[in-house]
């Protein structure tokens, strides 16, 4: 009867022994394979002119993070359409919760263009995260107008010297531009790998010049083998901008007297 009992025991700590090993693989195996669980911002991109598109214009809505004021914001996600038709576009973009740092600061934007011409963008603060459907309002980029001569608005600027030196070109072999926008005060253009765009401020005073501030820029994210190098210098450098000159055809941008950067009217 003894050697029973002990033999039961025995079996019953091996049990025992094999199910918590069972278990801990098991744990182990969820554990490895269990994928994010994504969440869903959903929502519709209008616009209240009265018009019709050109065909084949395209929607784009980027998840941003702009909680660096003095740096390019980051896209976490986006979602390019090409939806034909009038307003409201539908859109859904798909993120893991994980990425989200309560301490940033997250934005939806939404632009409308047609190839390299930007016909909206949004202009006000959206909040990505209020809840579903989020409704976008975009504005309308005014054509450019010519006077007497280029005024800064409403030209594309090509970029001619960087910090006194000859600009290089950019991926593909092409020159770094820039765009300025009224009454949205949106700034853009090519930066010599990704596009980029962010607001701008012509208020304050300046030591030369007119006063010229860039706030927060956001831009694609296609990595190139040309144009990284040239990108990294020309965003850095339009955070130090202070003011602006015009000479006829010539955009100077300045850091306090320095000029860093001019530009050519086509």
């Amino acid at each position: 009867m003894k050697a029973i009992l002990l033999t039961a025991s025995r079996m019953f700590v091996l049990l025992m022994a094999c199910g918590l090993a069972a278990c801990g693989g098991d744990d182990g195996t969820e554990m490895a394979s269990q994928p994010a669980v994504m969440a869903r911002i959903e929502g519709s991109v209008i616009y209240r002119e009265r018009m019709l598109l050109p065909p084949g214009f395209e929607v784009e809505v980027q998840l941003q993070d702009i909680s660096k004021a003095d740096a390019m914001a980051a896209v976490l996600d986006a979602v390019l359409l090409t939806p034909g038709g009038a307003p409201p576009y539908r859109f859904a973009i798909e993120y893991d919760p994980a990425e989200i740092n309560p301490r940033m600061r997250y934005a939806l934007r939404a632009t409308i263009s047609d190839g390299d011409r930007l016909l909206f963008t949004s202009t006000d603060y959206i909040d990505p995260f209020k809840g579903n459907p989020v409704e976008i309002l975009v504005h309308r980029v005014p054509e450019p107008v010519r006077r007497d001569g280029p005024s800064l608005e409403g030209v594309t600027w090509i970029l001619q010297t960087l910090e006194g030196q000859p600009a290089p070109v950019g991926a593909e072999g092409k020159s770094v531009d820039i765009q300025f926008a009224v009454p949205e005060l949106q700034a853009g253009g090519f930066s010599g790998c990704n596009r980029y765009t962010g607001g701008y401020g012509r208020e304050g005073v300046a030591e030369q010049g007119s006063p010229l501030k860039f706030g927060p820029l956001a831009g694609t994210m296609m990595a190139c083998v040309d144009g990284a190098e040239l990108e990294h210098r020309y965003l850095q450098l339009l955070g130090r901008v202070t003011a602006f000159q015009l000479d006829g055809n010539t955009l100077s941008l300045l850091a306090g007297p320095e000029v860093v950067a001019t530009f050519k009217a086509p």
